[in-house]
């Protein structure tokens, strides 16, 4: 095991990803029913649990994916009712005491293409997203050296959205 290998097990012992399936809870339906100050919030305190500083470029990435959630992807009727629901289930994670009942319109151009709702929950299909985004500033080397771990997986891990379909292979070694 590498000191990468290491790190990531000591992120992975503190923050647990949400396994959902992520056709029934959409991730971009969670973020257009969240307000976003909550979402980086999160995002916020679970870097800091972890000991993940977040600069300006981590925060582009992270709100250019947010965004495209919010603004470029169709979604389905999601398994629960509203926002609140979800958030404490995925606080209740945390807490054996702690029962849960799951056990705004913008029109923003997306430049690089709308997903539907099947597409969203790709991992592969939203790595391609940004790294189309994020081409003129190095593509998939700018974006590895901001989230050695994937992208895509680390911000849904630090969101504490779920996990996308195929988001990490270990066996070939990729994470998204």
């Amino acid at each position: 095991m590498n000191a990468g290998d290491e790190k990531l097990e000591l992120i992975l012992e503190k923050l647990a990803p949400v396994v959902l399936p992520p056709a029934d809870f959409p991730p971009a339906q969670i973020v257009k029913d969240t307000p976003r100050e909550e979402l980086r919030e999160r995002i916020r305190k679970n870097a800091e649990e972890v000991g993940l500083e977040l600069g300006d470029d981590h925060w582009e990435v992270i709100d250019f994916l947010l965004d495209f959630y919010a603004f470029c992807t169709e979604t389905h009727e999601p398994k629960y009712k509203n926002a609140r629901e979800y958030w404490q289930y995925v606080d209740c994670q945390k807490d054996p005491n702690c029962e849960s009942e799951l056990e705004g319109e913008r029109s923003e151009t997306c430049k690089y293409g709308k997903l539907s709702a099947n597409e969203a929950t790709k991992a592969y299909r939203v790595y391609r997203v940004l790294l189309k985004a994020f081409a003129d500033k190095g593509g998939k080397k700018h974006l590895y050296e901001l989230f050695p771990y994937g992208p895509v997986f680390t911000i849904h891990l630090l969101a504490g959205l779920p996990r996308l379909w195929n988001d990490v292979d270990p066996h070939f070694g990729t994470a998204y």
